[in-house]
């Protein structure tokens, strides 16, 4: 009973975020689509849908909102009854745990050439092969376009045709790209009495955003406000692009083009957060709540650097919750590297700027591509340890110690 009251108010009062525009919106206010075979109800154009993602197929007609939460309506002309929520602003079907259970937005950010599209592929195949199993964790996605995106625009060139993906289109340019990759996250029970019940379900928003997109505040303004709204921010940093990386490195190296944007990111990122948070709730000397996670990608490639005792360079603990020793330790040699690197100003940009922060070293690959692109060999290197701080942050995982 308690439970249901709790859905009662949530669909009254309580404000959502929709996963896909990242608007908000009450349950109350939620559309359903029709969701009879177009023999039986026939489709029709959605202009919502289409002014939103320039969708245009006909499809199942939507259903009004009556003004009150429910967990279903039925079609006027068929008689079916749909459980297909829409978003009420883009009118995107939400995932059917929507109204249940919460879901989160983690952005998955950095300037041009950090390694977002190759990370996120490789995230979801440690979640769901190695993280996931041992902590009672089961990533799916939640509909055809993050199955169908996911396996043509990242699995399938990386993993069975071993190629270096593209540079990702400014989302002012595609619009698929402001689409997010959409996962439901379930967490069940691992004791005798529990065992294999659903104990919570979240639902997860990845974005892949071009490096492009992150240069001008007014750009990051109208494609990027899902980092203001979102539960925690990942920040990947590419080390090559640091000075004092590149002359250590020497030009034995296989070094990226320069890129200036790269150091300009977290002020950026800082100023669209309190923009968008002005007026609710965050004065100007107040710290961002949003946990924010910095991590070098291409770690692969500073081994010339580094001690092979280090932390750094060990894998992940495979434990049933987060190791936070083994973060404290990890974040303390990032901490360290970035200091050799005369790199003092990103620490205290973020250590000014937000409330929890944690610094992280990952390999997306394990292995830089050839010149060619081709990708020799697939080994990542801590993909899941950033994520799985974040979960641990949000408190949808327990620690270890």
């Amino acid at each position: 009973m308690l439970n249901k009251i709790y859905k009662s108010i949530r669909g009254r009062w309580v404000d959502e975020v929709c996963p896909y525009c990242f608007e908000i919106f009450r349950l109350k206010d939620t559309p359903f689509r029709c969701a009879s075979h177009f023999s039986r109800c026939a489709p029709e154009p959605d202009a919502v849908l289409d002014k939103a993602w320039g969708d245009k197929r006909p499809l199942g007609k939507v259903l009004p909102s009556t003004g009150h939460f429910t967990s279903s309506m039925l079609c006027g002309d068929c008689g079916q009854r749909s459980h297909k929520r829409l978003c009420p602003l883009c009118h995107q079907e939400l995932p059917h745990t929507f109204g249940e259970y919460r879901n989160y937005i983690f952005a998955v950010i950095g300037a041009k050439g950090a390694g977002k599209s190759h990370y996120i592929p490789a995230l979801v195949e440690q979640i769901k092969h190695h993280a996931g199993p041992r902590m009672h964790m089961l990533l799916q996605p939640v509909n055809d376009n993050t199955i169908n995106r996911y396996r043509n625009d990242f699995y399938e060139p990386i993993y069975n045709r071993r190629r270096q993906l593209v540079t990702t289109q400014s989302a002012t340019a595609d619009n698929r790209v402001q689409l997010p990759l959409t996962f439901s996250l379930t967490f069940t029970g691992h004791g005798f009495l529990d065992k294999g019940r659903i104990k919570k379900a979240v639902t997860i928003s990845f974005f892949d955003t071009a490096g492009e997109d992150m240069k001008s505040e007014d750009t990051m303004s109208i494609v990027n406000k899902y980092i203001y709204r979102s539960d925690g921010i990942l920040l990947l940093l590419d080390p090559l692009q640091i000075d004092r990386v590149r002359d250590c490195l020497g030009q034995s190296a296989n070094l990226p083009q320069k890129e200036t944007e790269t150091e300009d990111i977290v002020p950026r990122v800082t100023e669209l957060i309190r923009k968008g948070w002005k007026g609710r709730g965050l004065d100007s000397g107040e710290k961002i709540k949003i946990p924010l996670a910095v991590a070098l990608s291409k770690l692969d490639a500073l081994k010339p650097l580094m001690h092979p005792q280090m932390q750094l360079m060990a894998s992940s603990k495979a434990g049933t919750a987060f190791d936070k020793r083994d973060f404290d330790a990890m974040d303390a040699e990032v901490r360290s590297f970035i200091m050799q690197w005369k790199s003092e100003h990103l620490i205290q940009q973020v250590t000014t700027a937000f409330a929890s922060h944690g610094f992280f070293g990952l390999s997306a690959l394990g292995n830089p591509p050839t010149t060619t692109g081709d990708i020799p060999s697939i080994m990542p290197h801590r993909v899941a340890d950033p994520f799985l701080w974040l979960l641990y942050k949000n408190g949808l995982i327990r620690s270890a110690s």
